[in-house]
C-alpha cells in the first residue's frame, strides 16, 4: 500500500515553504522558494501578489512531484499564512488591484490616530488593541486611494483569502476565523462580520470573504498530477503553535521569526487582556479554541537592520558567537516597525546606551538580541497579570537556533523552554490541522507527532536583569525624547 500524506504551505514575508508530512508525523520533504525583498518606503511596505501566488504554486508542485516519484497518496494540503496583509482583487477575473499591503506597513496611522477615542470599542469587539498593523485601516486607504476599490467586483480581503481563492478557482472568496480577526472587522465573540465596525472604519460598502473555520473543505487546488484537497487555511502563528504541539490549555509557545511572537493556550474560553491580542487558535464545525497572544514587531527584520544597514556582520551565523562575547553592558531599544504587544507604538525611534571605549560590534549585537527577549519578557508579565500562569513554553523560528536567546529568553521567563527541532513549525501545523479536518489524526495525535527538544533551563542571571532594566529606561526616555 502506498504511504499516505498531507503537504502544509507556510507563506510568509520572506519566503513560501512546503512540508510533505506523512501520516505518523515525519517529515518527508521539504522545498521553500525566496521571495523578493519587500518593497519600503516611508510607512509603506508592499509585496507583489502575482509572485507570492506563484510561490505557492511552485511548492506545491514540487511537494507533488515528490509525493508522485515516491509512491505517495497526498490526502491534503494546509495553508498558513502570514495575517493582516491584503490586497484588492477583481472577484470575477482574480485580476489583482493593488500591491499586497504587508502587516508591517503603517500607512493607516493617521486614521488611527483620529480614531483614538474608539479604543475600547474596537477591543471589546475583536479582542485586538486599535493599532494600523491590522487590514481594517489598509483596506481604507485602498478605499480612499484607488479608483478601482469602489467597483462593485472589487473584494478587499487577507492575503490568505486571495490565495485560496486563486489555488481552488472558487466562485467566491473565502477567509477563515484566524486571518478574518486581523482585518479588525470581525467580532470575536460571534465570529461574523461587525457592522458597527465596518461603519467605524468607513468601509461600509465594501465586499468581504465569506467567513469560514480554519478546518474546513475549501476547495480542490489543481497541479500538474492530480487536483489536492486544500482542508485548512490558518494565520501563521497559529498554525506555528500546532506544529509545536501547543494543544493544551496553559501551554505557551515562542516563534521567532521576521516578527516575533509569544502566546498561551487558553481553551475554549476567550479571554481579552489590554495590551494583549485574544485570538482564535483553530476552529472546525466541532468547536473553537482560543489563543492570548503578544507579538514583537522586529525580531529577524532587527538583525536583518543591523547585518544590511547597519554592517555590523555578514552572516545571520555569527551572530550566536558575537552574543556570547560581548563583555559590556549595551542596551539597545529597537524600535523599527514599531512597538508591538503591550506598548503598540508606532513610529518610534531607536536607541542604544551604554557604549564604551571597551564595547565592540558583539556588544551592539548581543543587545540587539536581548532586546527581542526584554519585548517578550513584557508580554509575558501582562499574560500574568491577566490571571494566566503558562505551564510550559516551546520555542521554534529561524532565531530559536541562537542558543543564546533562547537561554536569555528561559531566565527572564523563569522557567524551562523547550526548543523544537522542526523549525518550520508554520507549515508543519498547516498540515496536522488538514490531518484533523480529514479525519486521520486528533489534537492527541499532533501533541505526540510535534515531540520536543533539549530544554534551556531558566535560571538566575543578574547581568540580563540588569540590563532590562536599563532597557525599559532606555524605552522610557526614547519615547520621552520623541515626543518632543
Amino acid at each position: 500500500m502506498n504511504q499516505e500524506c498531507f503537504i502544509g504551505i507556510d507563506q510568509g514575508s520572506s519566503s513560501t515553504k512546503a512540508l510533505v508530512i506523512g501520516v505518523s508525523g515525519e517529515v518527508l520533504f521539504r522545498t521553500k522558494r525566496e521571495l523578493t525583498r519587500p518593497f519600503r518606503e516611508g510607512l509603506r511596505v508592499e509585496q507583489d501578489p502575482i509572485e507570492v501566488l506563484g510561490s505557492v504554486r511552485e511548492v506545491l508542485e514540487d511537494s507533488m512531484r515528490h509525493a508522485d516519484s515516491a509512491g505517495l497518496t497526498v490526502l491534503g494540503a494546509g495553508l498558513s499564512c502570514q495575517r493582516s496583509s491584503c490586497l484588492i482583487w477583481n472577484v470575477e477575473t482574480g485580476e489583482t488591484l493593488s500591491p499586497v499591503i504587508s502587516w508591517r506597513d503603517t500607512r493607516g496611522t493617521g486614521l488611527i490616530d483620529r480614531m483614538a477615542g474608539q479604543k475600547e470599542r474596537v477591543f471589546t469587539a475583536t479582542g485586538l488593541p486599535l493599532t494600523p498593523y491590522y487590514s481594517a485601516s489598509k483596506f481604507r486607504w485602498l478605499r480612499d486611494s484607488l479608483p478601482a476599490a469602489r467597483k462593485k467586483t472589487t473584494v478587499y480581503g487577507t492575503l490568505s483569502s486571495y490565495l485560496v481563492q486563486q489555488l481552488t478557482n472558487g466562485a467566491r472568496p473565502i477567509i477563515d476565523h484566524t486571518n478574518a480577526a486581523r482585518t479588525q472587522l470581525m467580532d470575536i465573540r460571534s465570529l461574523a462580520w461587525d457592522p458597527g465596525l465596518l461603519d467605524l472604519f468607513g468601509l461600509s460598502e465594501i465586499h468581504l470573504p465569506v467567513i469560514k473555520p480554519t478546518a474546513h473543505d475549501f476547495g480542490r487546488i489543481g497541479t500538474s498530477s492530480e487536483d489536492v484537497p486544500l482542508l485548512a487555511s490558518i494565520g501563521d502563528q497559529q498554525a506555528a503553535m500546532l506544529g509545536l504541539g501547543v494543544t493544551n490549555k496553559g501551554e505557551g509557545g515562542i516563534n521567532y521569526g521576521t516578527g516575533g511572537f509569544l502566546m498561551v493556550n487558553t481553551g475554549e474560553t476567550l479571554v481579552p487582556a489590554p495590551g494583549l491580542m485574544a485570538s482564535v487558535h483553530y476552529s472546525s464545525n466541532s468547536g473553537n479554541h482560543y489563543l492570548l497572544e503578544g507579538s514583537v514587531n522586529a525580531v529577524g527584520d532587527a538583525l536583518e537592520w543591523l547585518r544590511v544597514r547597519i554592517g555590523l556582520f555578514r552572516e545571520f551565523d555569527e551572530v550566536d558567537d558575537l552574543c556570547w562575547k560581548a563583555l559590556t553592558d549595551v542596551v539597545a531599544f529597537i524600535g523599527i516597525n514599531g512597538t508591538g504587544a503591550p506598548h503598540w507604538e508606532t513610529g518610534i525611534s531607536s536607541s542604544i546606551h551604554g557604549l564604551t571605549a571597551d564595547s565592540t560590534t558583539a556588544d551592539i549585537v548581543r543587545a540587539a538580541v536581548e532586546n527581542i527577549a526584554f519585548f517578550m519578557r513584557d508580554i509575558a508579565d501582562t499574560v500574568r497579570a491577566a490571571g494566566i500562569q503558562p505551564s510550559a513554553f516551546a520555542t521554534a523560528g529561524g532565531l530559536s537556533s541562537l542558543s543564546y536567546l533562547v537561554q536569555v529568553q528561559a531566565d527572564l521567563l523563569g522557567m524551562g523552554i523547550t526548543v523544537n527541532e522542526e523549525k518550520e513549525v508554520s507549515a508543519r501545523g498547516a498540515a496536522f490541522l488538514a490531518g484533523i479536518q480529514h479525519g486521520t489524526w486528533t489534537t492527541r495525535d499532533i501533541k505526540k507527532m510535534a515531540g520536543t527538544g533539549e530544554p534551556a533551563e531558566g535560571r538566575t542571571n543578574p547581568g540580563v536583569l540588569h540590563r532590562y532594566g536599563r532597557w525599559k529606561e532606555l524605552h522610557r526616555m526614547t519615547r520621552a525624547i520623541d515626543a518632543r
